[in-house]
């Protein structure tokens, strides 16, 4: 399996057999880390996703009395998300999304991005529909950008074109490791 389609499907077959158990306590601390984060830099407005399949579950950071905005699918061609606050309800492709999205962009000052897979430069793999590299491209510089995974989602090196947007650092279970 050569190329993106390639990786995107090796990545997600091993996120897929971690033991859900697994990936639940690995969700948690993430939103631990996230925690600290937030509150060492007096962060208040974060752009969060609900999870699809095996992906993180960003959930606990409701408890934190953070103000949370969540994307919706606006429109594939261009890609383009808009941006609400819960209730979520299934949407397009069974994303959890906001039952109401009146923004273009995210008025955040973090926003947490999902990923098949991130290198070590800040490149990461999304699912290929080019929404979060669309969103990334217009985002105010002022805005800090994690990518968000499970430490076997990391590898070396990703390919990578003029429409990838690197993300400023990751977080794990493991930690936050920043790329610049």
């Amino acid at each position: 399996m050569d190329g993106k389609a390639g990786l995107r499907t090796r990545f997600k077959a091993l996120r897929d057999a971690s033991p859900a158990v697994q990936r639940a306590a690995w969700s948690q601390a993430i939103c631990e880390h996230l925690a600290a984060f937030c509150a060492g830099r007096g962060i208040r407005r974060v752009g969060s996703f609900g999870p699809f399949g095996s992906e993180v579950d960003l959930g606990p950071l409701a408890a934190l009395g953070l103000e949370l905005w969540f994307p919706r699918v606006a429109g594939s061609r261009p890609p383009r998300l808009a941006w609400g606050r819960p209730p979520l309800a299934p949407g397009t492709w069974g994303l959890l999304e906001p039952a109401e999205a009146p923004l273009p962009a995210p008025p955040v000052e973090l926003l947490l991005v999902p990923g098949l897979a991130f290198a070590a430069d800040g490149h990461r793999l999304g699912y290929g529909k080019g929404f979060y590299d669309a969103v990334l491209a217009a985002l105010p510089a002022a805005v800090t950008v994690l990518g968000v995974g499970f430490e076997l989602l990391r590898c070396p090196r990703l390919p990578a074109t003029d429409l990838d947007r690197p993300v400023a650092g990751i977080v794990t279970e493991r930690g936050i490791t920043c790329f610049r």
